[in-house]
């Protein structure tokens, strides 16, 4: 019998058993049992979640699915209550950084970082941080030293292969992310970044294959649910992503990417004005992203307001000339004053640039959607 069915028999046996019910619901967490442990948690008497060790449980379960919110308000209270355990300090430090807090984040963290190189898990979190702060790096080089003295730590791999896609190496992130899921099958930030390699090669059902399967574990996840809707958009079902966009639009409100993505789930759905939503939610995040500013752009030519869609035009592409949003509006532009050539082209080569054939398909496909809102009236 193993450990883990010893505790649940014994719990059966022994409800009241603080200690064990503690053990019991550490166990499940070890084991990726998270429903089963909020299950625990939640039939707890009042009386024990106001005990320190239980509120480390409940904040470190809502930690396992990812619903950073719930887990910072327990760790808080005992940090605040002057509970001095580094577990508990990285836990909070943790649970800060998933809300995208890296300054909250860090400045609890610091006291510990010199205790690194006897404690793995807080030099971890401190690569974690290095990685929120685009020191890919630096970074790194902890994450190696962790594995080089600790080869089956799953959690490590799992952030080194985040850092290694993010320092554009595809296949260095996908070696670790294969090591770390080797030692781990659900291990997060390994599933996270093969979802989004699959992304980067188009392979939309790769991709939903990949973050679905971590949204079975932490259904809160900002970057499973923002990556499987744009596997979803990709695929071409605009009306399956848009609930999971919306979703991380919530959990990410500072992640441009997904204001963009769920913008276009509302226009390939018709709905102008949401789309419009999301795109001004993207310019309040961050006023220089050129790619937003066309996005407000493009809005403006599906409504056939082109003196403003030509000066939005402008503004997105000195700020990025490259913009995609800014250069479909533009096409808009040319096809109102009649030159279908350049439009189609312009079309045709934004859509090879995300992964989509434009052969066989309607070559007026942005024109077909601005007719379909035009023509029915606004959602």
């Amino acid at each position: 019998m193993d450990r883990l069915t010893e505790l649940r028999k014994f719990f059966r046996q022994d409800p009241e058993n603080l200690l064990l019910a503690i053990d019991l619901v550490d166990a499940l967490l070890g084991a990726g049992e998270v429903t089963e442990a909020e299950a625990l948690i939640a039939s707890w008497p009042a009386a024990w979640l106001t005990r320190p060790e239980c509120l480390f449980r409940v904040g470190r379960s809502a930690i396992a699915r990812a619903d950073y919110a719930a887990a910072v308000p327990p760790l808080r209270s005992m940090v605040e209550g002057g509970v001095d355990e580094p577990a508990v300090h990285h836990d909070l430090a943790y649970a800060l950084l998933g809300l995208g807090d890296v300054d909250g984040a860090e400045q609890v963290l610091a006291p510990l970082v010199p205790q690194s190189i006897v404690i793995p898990s807080i030099g971890l979190l401190h690569a974690r941080v290095l990685h929120y702060r685009r020191r890919y790096d630096d970074a790194a080089l902890i994450l190696e030293a962790i594995v080089s003295e600790r080869p089956d730590d799953a959690q490590a791999w799992g952030v080194l292969a985040m850092i290694e896609m993010d320092r554009e190496d595809a296949d260095a992130a996908g070696f670790a992310a294969g090591r770390a899921l080797s030692l781990s099958p659900n291990q997060p930030d390994a599933l996270a970044t093969l979802g989004t390699l699959s992304l980067a090669r188009f392979d939309s059902e790769g991709s939903y294959a990949s973050f679905s399967r971590l949204l079975e574990s932490q259904p809160h996840n900002g970057r499973a649910l923002a990556g499987a809707g744009e596997a979803l958009l990709l695929r071409g079902d605009s009306q399956g992503a848009r609930p999971l966009l919306e979703k991380a639009s919530h959990a990410m409100p500072g992640h441009l990417g997904t204001w963009h993505a769920l913008a276009w789930s509302a226009l390939l759905e018709g709905d102008v004005t949401a789309a419009r939503a999301s795109f001004d939610a993207a310019l309040a995040a961050d006023r220089n992203f050129g790619e937003s500013h066309g996005g407000v752009a493009l809005i403006h030519a599906l409504r056939g307001e082109f003196d403003d869609a030509r000066q939005g035009v402008r503004v997105a592409l000195r700020l990025d000339p490259a913009g995609r949003n800014a250069r479909y509006a533009q096409s808009l532009i040319w096809r109102a004053e009649g030159r279908e050539r350049e439009a189609t082209a312009m079309v045709d080569g934004i859509l090879a640039e995300v992964g989509i054939d434009a052969a066989g398909r309607p070559a007026d496909v942005f024109a077909r959607l601005q007719a379909r809102i035009t023509g029915t009236g606004e959602h």
